[in-house]
């Protein structure tokens, strides 16, 4: 897919820097991936913050449907 579009997204619901971190490190360090990057790579991850409590509060902690269209819009548009 990277390869396809030129763009990676690396959506995590954990805090910033960890599995996300690991993932985009892996994809252009030992890949290589950086070569069919057009733009930026970028990561979603969880707000940093306590774990919310409740289904509400993962809403508004964890990257919903509304974060993952906005993030792949925005680097489409660029």
């Amino acid at each position: 897919s990277m390869k396809k579009t030129g763009r990676l997204l690396v959506v995590d619901e954990d805090v910033p820097g960890g599995a996300s971190a690991y993932i985009l490190q892996q994809v252009l360090q030992l890949q290589g991936g950086y070569r069919w990057l057009d733009s930026a790579p970028a990561t979603l991850t969880a707000k940093a913050h306590r774990p919310a409590y409740g289904t509400d509060g993962d809403y508004f902690s964890k990257p919903s449907v509304e974060d993952v269209v906005e993030a792949v819009l925005g680097m489409v548009k660029e």
